[in-house]
């Protein structure tokens, strides 16, 4: 359950991002193998490069975008000048030798045959006569040390033959491509590659057209996330939900410019951005170790989640109201946050004890989580201990929660924000690996790093293989598995 960017690249993945290039591409690729140059063997090591790190994680398809289009550029290029360009240069040399031909004369292919054989013939005839008769070349023997060279060369060849297992491949190979080439470059095969040529044309300005409406739509849905948007009353009524924006916003106005927001890591750049205060995680999750320890505070139970989070954040923020909110993500929080904190779930790394039943009722460990309170405070009976957790702020729809956190160690916040505590990449640097306060330590040593699938530059121990293969066989159905439904009764559950 690491987070979806680190995932492994799949066969979905690159139909989606490369979309009408991904059948090109293996096209581009065989034809880039059987006609190597320096040019060639370059974009093939390039492409199996980027394929390599692009199937090791999500984030890193971007790789293959160069590679993907210059193959698709081989491709079409073979295809249009097979098809187009050489088809009508020898339709033009076909039509201009007709006309040059006397009428009544044969072909041009099997005259020029005919010519063919017959030059060596008129050379003979020409050939100065020699002494014996006048046979000149054609009664002339050849010395004896060329016959024992020509015997030689034809042993050889004949000893490579038979050591070469693909001697006959290639050779029926050859005969193929001789046969078939025979047929393609003939007038009726000349007229229909041109057919053929033309409808590749057309095809390829619709899937030009195509492609380019495809990446407007996921650049205008990649570059403009939706805090905003528009729903329906039961009674019709159409609404504005402004509620995140007017979260940040409260953050922004009402909260110390010093605040440090909690909340998943989804929101982060967000809270960062807009409201313009500190976030405790955000999209940068490459730390796998520090989003883990995040999830294991959310979704442990409140007392001990406030012993942790009065040392990191002054507010805690939840998305609520059901949908994609943060109670129908709490099942990934607490597997993600299991990875690194082994028990936290028990012995059992998919978090199956950690959800909802089929009748939507929460489980015991849920129904403890810091999570499931502050997302439900003062519904079916759920409230959040005050001594903890203060509510602050609640959205006009009920989108977004803010919560006070209380009693927060004044020791770790000034600890944390004194620049003698920072570790930074070089003196004076603007990048700077965050480091827990000292009063988490014995915490944060209770983690175990994760060898995630999807790092490459660390090989798995034995203890994160076999933890990786459990975890695969419950996702999968074994025994001792998840309970059915629980991300999707979680979010029903949600918007009840």
């Amino acid at each position: 359950d690491s987070v979806a960017e680190h995932q492994p690249g799949s066969t979905m993945m690159y139909r989606q991002y490369l979309q009408n290039v991904y059948p090109l591409v293996p096209c581009g690729f065989a034809l880039s193998l059987l006609r190597l140059t320096d040019a060639n063997t370059f974009l093939l090591l390039y492409g199996a490069i980027a394929y390599f790190f692009a199937s090791k994680m999500a984030r890193l398809v971007i790789l293959l975008g160069p590679p993907a289009s210059a193959f698709g550029g081989v491709a079409l290029g073979f295809g249009f000048d097979f098809l187009i360009v050489d088809a009508l240069l020898r339709l033009l040399g076909y039509a201009a030798e007709e006309e040059e031909e006397p009428v009544g004369k044969k072909s041009p292919g099997p005259a020029l045959d005919v010519a063919a054989r017959e030059e060596p013939k008129e050379a003979l005839k020409d050939a100065p006569q020699g002494g014996n008769g006048g046979a000149g070349l054609l009664k002339s023997k050849p010395k004896p040390s060329q016959l024992a060279a020509a015997a030689k060369a034809r042993r050889a060849e004949s000893r490579r033959a038979e050591t070469n297992p693909f001697g006959g491949v290639a050779a029926a190979r050859e005969e193929a491509a001789a046969a078939v080439m025979a047929v393609a470059d003939s007038p009726g095969g000349v007229k229909m590659r041109l057919c053929m040529g033309l409808a590749l044309a057309l095809a390829t300005i619709y899937a030009y057209y195509d492609f380019h409406a495809y990446c407007r739509r996921m650049a205008e849905g990649s570059s403009r996330p939706q805090i905003m948007f528009k729903a329906t009353y039961s009674n019709g009524q159409t609404v504005m939900v402004d509620d995140y924006r007017e979260a940040y916003w409260w953050l922004r106005d009402k909260t110390p410019e010093d605040a440090r927001v909690m909340a998943w890591w989804d929101y982060g750049y967000q809270i960062t951005g807009i409201a313009n205060r500190t976030s405790v995680a955000d999209g940068n999750t490459w730390n796998h170790e520090h989003i883990a320890t995040l999830g294991r505070i959310l979704t442990a139970p409140q007392e001990e989640a406030h012993s942790y989070a009065r040392h990191l954040a002054d507010y805690v923020l939840v998305w609520a109201g059901g949908g994609g909110d943060d109670l129908a993500k709490s099942p990934h929080l607490a597997r993600i946050g299991n990875s690194v904190f082994h028990g936290h779930c028990g012995n059992d790394p998919t978090c199956s004890n950690f959800g909802f039943y089929r009748d939507r009722s929460p489980t015991p460990m849920m129904e403890k989580s810091l999570l499931y309170k502050l997302v439900l405070n003062g519904q079916r009976g759920v409230a959040v201990n005050s001594s903890y957790f203060e509510h602050a702020y609640s959205s006009k729809h009920g989108k977004v929660r803010i919560y006070k956190v209380k009693r927060v160690s004044l020791k770790s916040k000034l600890w944390a924000a004194d620049p003698a505590n920072r570790v930074c990449d070089a003196p004076g640097s603007w990048y700077c690996v965050g480091q827990y306060p000292p009063a988490l330590q014995e915490f944060i040593n209770s983690r175990r790093n994760f060898k995630q699938l999807e790092d490459f530059n660390v090989k798995r121990d034995a203890a994160s293989q076999k933890y990786h293969e459990e975890y695969m066989r419950r996702m999968g159905g074994g025994a001792g598995g998840r309970p059915a439904e629980s991300a999707a009764a979680a979010a029903a559950a949600a918007a009840e």
